[in-house]
């Protein structure tokens, strides 16, 4: 009798050795991942080793469905399960937050043989608790879930496997607290990236439907739907822009994607009711719709609408919201599309600026010929002009109508971006002799000063034209610089293989913060009506001579320009 006993008392300590192993295990398990589908698949393995049972579930709650369920279900061939709150074992716990040990489950009414049917399985007995909301207020508390034990294989399952399994669906309700915490913070971690890229993509992409697209792919990839898309404004009406799940992506125009685009019932309602006002083909394929304001400069409000097919603002069945990233992205629309429209404007505007600048500068460059054209006309007009005089004159009148020519086709070529140079074998005589009457004329009157002095002997190649324009650029602004005095100066020097031209003024110098920037185009300060293209232009016939200029300038003591050009090479 004794031996007996003491067998049974061995039996029992090995039991409990048993239990104690497998619920170390289980808190093991419970400590050992944060992410919820390999917690479910640890909790259910060990649960079900430590009862001897058959098989393990647990069912989350879904209240968005009102349903209850699991993905996973040991030994079974269903991955997931869905059952209503209320209907079954697991329904009826759920609902009530009773817990249920049935020792036969078809003498039970509330027992739900479907699954049963679906998969072969033959369920015996059922052990079926909740899983309560850890949290110090009972009266507060949700139920998270439900574990369901079937099939205790030897008999029945017994009160202590009910107190064993109380316990642990304590520890599992923490546990599972702990990985919807994780999950959220995971879940945050990405809509900050997601909306980063976003920002990123706003400050450096420069087409909208460029933009728009990785927008809707970043959605869509982060929601895990099916197809997004993007109807909205564009110069020529509204078009539909659509993004699938396998990368693909598409752009059309649509005349009536929207049946009564105007209503202020389908801006004003909600995603669902606007379904009704999309075109047939639309709302079958597509089960959302967003609509998105677009503001525009002139205070108009325009719409665009974002659609997705087979969408879920909750992540599968995790009970994490898109809603609030939804929206974020929604105003990321709108600001791309906004953006894009103010960018579109303000290059049109500067387009129109630039042309206004260049015809500003034309008509500026033109006075000076045209008024040395009119003194000559003046003198020509003169009784006692002698012949040979008016043959002068008229020889410099012609000489400036061909430089008009000459400026404002190199003006238009400049803007092009052409090379148009025709260089031919020429002295620095022989464009002073070209420079000189105009040098002289620009000068004239004015008060300044003006030193020439020739000392090269050696051959360019050169545009004679063309540097006569260089040299007459700089000239004209010393000249504005110099005001009524001082003094201008144009020297010509040889050096080692190069001919050296010095153009300077006494004036009171170029300011420090444009003198870096003076060859760029439109630069330019204190001048009453110039734009900054002359000296852009004089630095383009420069380089395109093969030569250099340099600056020097300091403030109060005047301003020199040295221009270097290559010597005639003896072959050339």
């Amino acid at each position: 009798m004794k031996e007996k006993r003491l067998d049974l008392l061995k039996m029992k300590l090995r039991q409990k050795e048993k239990e104690l192993y497998s619920i170390q295990k289980i808190g093991q398990a419970l400590s050992s991942t944060l992410h919820l589908d390999d917690l479910l698949n640890l909790i259910m393995r060990e649960i079900t080793v430590l009862i001897n049972a058959d098989r393990s579930t647990l069912y989350l709650i879904d209240k968005e469905n009102d349903e209850i369920w699991s993905k996973i279900a040991l030994k079974a061939e269903i991955k997931e399960i869905r059952q209503k709150i209320g209907v079954g074992i697991s329904g009826f716990v759920a609902a009530s937050g009773e817990k249920i040990n049935i020792p036969d489950a078809y003498k039970d009414s509330r027992f739900d043989p479907t699954t049963d049917k679906k998969t072969g399985y033959r369920t015996r007995s059922i052990l079926c608790l909740p899983v309560w909301e850890p949290t110090t207020s009972e009266k507060s508390r949700k139920i998270l879930g439900v574990i369901q034990v079937l099939n205790k294989n030897d008999g029945i399952f017994t009160p202590e496997d009910e107190a064993i399994m109380e316990a642990i669906a304590s520890e599992v309700a923490v546990s599972i607290s702990n990985a919807r915490l994780y999950e959220q913070l995971e879940q945050k971690y990405r809509e900050i990236d997601l909306l980063y890229e976003f920002e990123q993509k706003l400050s450096s992409v420069y087409t909208l439907d460029e933009v728009l697209k990785d927008i809707l792919t970043g959605t869509l990839t982060y929601i895990g739907n099916d197809e997004t898309a993007l109807i909205y404004p564009e110069k020529n009406g509204m078009v539909l822009l659509k993004i699938s799940k396998d990368g693909k992506s598409s752009k059309s125009s649509l005349q009536e994607a929207i049946l009564d685009f105007s209503s202020e019932s389908i801006k004003n309602s909600s995603g669902a009711k606007q379904l009704s006002y999309l075109n047939k083909g639309l709302r079958n394929k597509f089960d959302y719709v967003m609509s998105i304001p677009v503001h525009t400069d002139d205070e108009e409000t325009l719409f665009a609408y974002m659609l997705m097919k087979n969408n879920s603002l909750r992540e599968g069945n995790r009970n994490i919201d898109h809603s609030q990233t939804i929206e974020i992205i929604v105003q990321k629309i709108s600001r791309a599309i906004e953006l894009y429209s103010l960018r579109e404007k303000l290059i049109s505007q500067e387009r129109l600026t630039a042309v206004g600048q260049m015809m500003s500068t034309i008509v500026h460059d033109l006075r000076s010929p045209v008024n040395s054209i009119n003194g000559f006309l003046d003198l020509l007009l003169e009784e006692d002009t002698s012949r040979e005089e008016r043959e002068e004159y008229s020889n410099i009148m012609r000489l400036e109508i061909q430089f008009i020519i000459n400026m404002t086709t190199e003006i238009l070529d400049f803007a092009k971006g052409k090379t148009s140079i025709l260089p031919r074998k020429s002295s620095a005589t022989d464009i002073l002799k070209r420079f000189q009457p105009q040098l002289e004329q620009l000068f004239r009157d004015t008060g300044i000063k003006l030193q020439i002095d020739n000392q090269s002997r050696k051959l360019i190649h050169a545009d004679v034209d063309k540097l006569v324009r260089v040299f007459y650029n700089i000239a004209k602004n010393a000249k504005e610089a110099l005001g009524k005095g001082g003094i201008f100066s144009f020297k010509v020097h040889d050096g080692s293989s190069k001919v050296i031209f010095d153009l300077s003024d006494d004036g009171p110098g170029i300011p420090e913060e444009i003198k870096n920037r003076i060859f760029e185009s439109f630069v330019t300060s204190g001048k009453e009506s110039g734009t900054g293209l002359g000296l852009a232009i004089v630095k383009k016939i420069i380089d395109e001579h093969q030569g250099t200029i340099e600056l020097k300038s300091l403030k109060g003591k005047g301003t020199a320009f040295q221009i270097i050009l290559p010597e005639m090479k003896m072959d050339e």
